[in-house]
């Protein structure tokens, strides 16, 4: 049994509120417990093995294809099925708490998988949401690899906000164990760069109240 990790500290929580508002993201290394960290890199290095995860795609719905030119990981959902993935959502939801209290950004609901990209593998320049679609608010990349240098390749790009095709980024975030990165869904533009070798995330994403005929469903 994983106990609920605590919320984090305030001046890390002041830290990523800053930088949300101020730049649009947030890079913030070893802010999972260890001990989530363990458990998580376990399940997911299980689920690999056992061939638990699928190709990841682009689009949703109708508009939804695997494209290996744009995006080459694979992927299987959260679902709470495990200690570790209780644990992780508990974590989250301190998060979601916290952001809507400092940020007043009415996040509601949150969805994530874990992702494992292969030796080679990589994410083509994207946002996680199309401005004015309100499906995801607030990103969420969690790291879950044990070690991990420069040279083993797989760094997260961010570029600013209404940064062009041709601009440079301004961030590479080596993707260490522990580290997470938020960032605006809707704005922040970001790729991954090509893996030397096996990296493990979460991926995750907060969105507002869903709506049935204009009226907000209740908090249950």
């Amino acid at each position: 049994m994983i106990a609920p990790p605590p919320l984090p500290g305030d001046n890390r929580i002041g830290c990523v509120v800053d930088d949300l508002a101020d730049k649009g993201w947030s890079w913030q290394p070893g802010l999972l417990p260890d001990t989530l960290l363990r458990a998580l890199r376990e399940e997911i290095e299980t689920l690999d093995a056992e061939a638990a995860l699928a190709p990841a795609g682009i689009g949703r719905d109708d508009a939804f294809q695997v494209d290996r030119s744009i995006r080459k990981t694979r992927i299987t959902w959260l679902d709470d099925s495990s200690d570790a993935q209780r644990a992780f959502s508990a974590w989250a939801e301190t998060w979601r708490q916290a952001l809507n209290r400092h940020l007043m950004l009415g996040l509601f609901e949150f969805e994530a998988c874990f992702a494992v990209y292969p030796e080679g593998g990589f994410y083509d320049r994207h946002l996680d949401s199309f401005e004015g679609a309100r499906n995801r608010i607030v990103s969420l990349v969690v790291y879950l690899n044990d070690t991990w240098d420069a040279a083993d390749g797989g760094a997260l790009l961010v570029w600013p906000e209404g940064a062009s095709e041709d601009a440079p980024y301004v961030a590479t975030l080596v993707p260490e164990g522990g580290g997470v990165v938020m960032m605006l869904s809707e704005t922040i533009p970001h790729a991954v760069q090509r893996t030397e070798r096996l990296r493990y995330a979460i991926a995750g994403w907060w969105r507002v109240n869903p709506a049935t005929d204009g009226i907000p469903i209740p908090i249950s």
